[in-house]
């Protein structure tokens, strides 16, 4: 037998955590449970009494008005239970108000949940496989209507009706053969151990394929992506990926059949011991007419009783497995939930800050990236003085995007501390934190969504129109701008509309850097700010970085040692610490390993005059 995983959390703990996220999510929810569940049972019952009772009356020679009475209340009350039934599931015109609508939104609540979770967790998180595969564990949770978050929350339903249409059924069978309650009872345990064991083997496969999963849905959306297009047209590499994604979907195929050979084996099983049940009732029953204990009336009664019951104790089995299945899902989204993150919450960094800016040091500072053995950065200190404008330079992988990054706080260091103003800032909002900081990042991404709102990041009718205007005009974007029929509303990207634009590299740095002048922080990070400028470009960017940069602290981060003169400090890192700091005339006349790369590159571009001024 395999091994039952174990969870975090119980049947009993998600079923209750779920009946509470049902109130909390809609109140009124419950309340149509409970009503159609009351609804469904008795329309269950209802075909089981009233045609025992017409067939007593047609076989004791009855009055012809009672037995029309009872066929007419039969009808009514089949239209009344059935009607009230319908209504509150949602069928026919399916009312906004009705359950199904309900169950879907509520599915809809608690993805937006997760998706919120997602876009606010550590970003370190972001690139750890095992997180990861947890998000994607827990996207099962939203497969569809019957599975999940929404098909625990229906069972919670089906669980309520066939409850107390079992009670109404026992009230009746009993009387005529416990027993054959109790041969219902012991084939619907085995079928329900049964069942239990095939869910167990189930979830295990589906766990051991959430990663190979997760590399179809990569694979899957990098045929589509505009940014591999080129790459995999170019260099031929369609047929690398396509060997990637047949393996991965061979994975994907050898699990999904062994799920299914434990579904069938389970389900042929079920259907033996279903028939050995139904032959044991039909042939009691029918001993009973011929013993004289029963009349026909009561014989269908029974029948139909033993199959209601049937169909309820199943029902109910199986729902209990079901949601055994569904909570073991709900516990991968919970286990999501409650990864622990830092704190969004926290002092707000006061308003001096906020308008003004701060010092900032960076006090022994130390980060490695997880997995990693090495430190990006160790034992880093460092003060960036008020409205300083900073050069961070150095070549790849001496740490300044790492230094950035802490900076930031989209990574916490592993030790020591950074401060603002002598502030720890990890004592801050996270997310007052972050407005503080307005960035061009080396990538840059744009979405598909009009120019202005690419700017803002705001919804449109919360976009400040003047201000996307005259941070194009300072990015140096208004020509290209102008080119468009629908200027600043032209939406770019064709992923949502075929009049989207795409911009050239050097047009998407400007963007951003109107982006970051939008958000008027007090900071601004520019991180390689200009590599994809031209010469002209780049020399404006130069021109106008004190227009830019006026009032702010400008950390700018560059490989290209001469591009950072016209800031106050330039600090070379090298090998995860600070090797030099000073002007570059000081860095210069030192002689050491800032002057070594600059004289190097200063060495390239007069072997190659015609390359563009460093």
């Amino acid at each position: 037998m395999a091994a039952k995983p174990k969870l975090k959390y119980s049947l009993a703990q998600n079923f209750v955590w779920m009946l509470k996220s049902i109130r909390e999510f809609d109140r009124t929810l419950l309340t149509w449970i409970a009503m159609n569940g009351v609804s469904t049972a008795l329309g269950n019952m209802v075909p089981i009494v009233f045609p025992k009772l017409i067939i007593d009356e047609l076989t004791i020679g009855g009055r012809t008005e009672r037995v029309i009475f009872l066929a007419i209340l039969f009808g009514v009350m089949l239209f009344i239970t059935n009607g009230i039934t319908g209504i509150s599931y949602g069928f026919g015109a399916i009312p906004s108000g009705s359950m199904s609508i309900r169950f879907i939104a509520l599915r809809i609540k608690f993805h937006q949940r997760q998706n919120l979770k997602s876009m606010t967790m550590d970003f370190e998180n972001l690139e750890n496989p095992e997180i990861l595969d947890k998000h994607a564990k827990a996207e099962r949770a939203f497969y569809g209507n019957y599975s999940g978050l929404e098909g625990m929350s229906r069972q919670v339903l089906t669980m309520f009706r066939s409850l107390l249409t079992l009670i109404g059924t026992i009230s009746v069978v009993i009387v005529t053969g416990y027993w054959l309650l109790l041969i219902a009872a012991v084939i619907v345990t085995i079928t329900s151990i049964m069942s239990d064991r095939a869910r167990i083997k189930t979830k295990q496969i589906q766990d051991e394929l959430a990663p190979n999963n997760r590399k179809i849905e990569y694979l899957q959306n990098m045929t589509t992506d505009f940014t591999y297009g080129k790459d995999i047209r170019i260099f031929g590499f369609k047929n690398f990926i396509l060997g990637k994604f047949k393996e991965a979907k061979e994975t994907d195929f050898s699990g999904s059949k062994k799920i299914f050979k434990i579904e069938l084996f389970n389900s042929n099983i079920g259907a033996v011991l279903t028939g050995i049940q139904e032959a044991a009732v039909y042939a009691w029953m029918c001993y009973k007419v011929i013993a004289g204990a029963i009349n026909i009336g009561s014989f269908l009664m029974y029948v139909a009783s033993m199959a209601t019951f049937s169909a309820a104790m199943k029902e109910i089995v199986q729902g209990f497995v079901d949601l055994q299945q569904q909570s073991a899902v709900i516990n991968d989204y919970r286990e999501y939930d409650d990864l622990i993150d830092t704190p969004p919450t926290g002092a707000k960094p006061p308003e001096s800050i906020r308008d003004k800016g701060a010092e900032i040091e960076f006090e022994n500072v130390s980060f490695k990236y997880p997995g990693s053995e090495q430190y990006a950065l160790k034992n880093v200190s460092f003060k960036i003085n008020l409205r300083e404008k900073l050069a961070i330079v150095g070549l790849n992988g001496a740490g300044k995007s790492t230094f950035v990054k802490l900076l930031m706080r989209l990574y916490k260091p592993e030790s020591g501390r950074i401060l603002m103003n002598g502030t720890d800032v990890q004592t801050y909002s996270r997310d007052e934190y972050y407005k503080l900081f307005g960035a061009v990042f080396q990538e840059i991404y744009t979405f598909a969504f009009s120019v202005a709102e690419n700017i803002s990041l705001e919804k449109y009718d919360k976009t400040n129109m003047q201000r996307v205007k005259e941070t194009i005009e300072l990015a140096g974007l208004q020509d290209k701008i102008a080119t468009l029929k629908k200027g600043i509303d032209t939406p770019m990207m064709k992923n949502l509309d075929l009049e989207g634009v795409e911009f050239s590299g050097g047009e998407m740095q400007k963007l951003a850097l109107a982006r970051a002048l939008y958000k008027d922080a007090p900071f601004i990070v520019l991180d390689e700010p200009t590599a994809a400028l031209d010469a002209l470009a780049e020399e404006r960017l130069y021109l106008n970085f004190d227009e830019l940069c006026k009032g702010k602290t400008a950390i700018y981060i560059s490989h290209r040692l001469a591009s950072t003169q016209f800031c106050d400090r330039i600090v070379l890192f090298d090998q995860g610490g600070i090797a030099e700091c000073g002007t570059h005339t000081q860095l210069l006349a030192g002689g050491g390993k800032y002057a070594e790369l600059f004289n190097i590159q200063a060495q390239y571009y007069r072997d190659n005059p015609e390359s563009e001024a460093i």
